[in-house]
């Protein structure tokens, strides 16, 4: 196995565990937005394309920075437990 196959399969881990959040997500009474909504359902559509892409091989590289930059959307969705409102969210103050 390779470096360049380890990347992906960690890729295709992280991704995953992104779009599982996201999905899982409960509001518990909070206030929906259309647009977090919206976004929400871009990310997991997004993020659940790429084991699939990896898996039928139509996604054949990655890199380090990409790599990080999942890492870092990963402990951002898993911080504010899947609310992608949270993540986004701009402070009027």
């Amino acid at each position: 196995m390779t470096s360049h196959e380890i990347l992906l399969i960690a890729k295709c881990i992280i991704c995953g565990a992104i779009a599982l959040r996201v999905l899982l997500f409960r509001r518990e009474g909070s206030r929906h937005r259309w647009w977090g909504g919206w976004l929400a359902y871009l990310l997991i559509v997004v993020a659940a394309s790429i084991p699939l892409r990896v898996f039928y091989g139509y996604y054949v590289s990655t890199d380090w920075g990409d790599l990080i930059l999942n890492a870092v959307m990963l402990a951002a969705v898993l911080k504010t437990r899947g609310n992608v409102v949270q993540i986004f969210k701009i402070s009027r103050s």
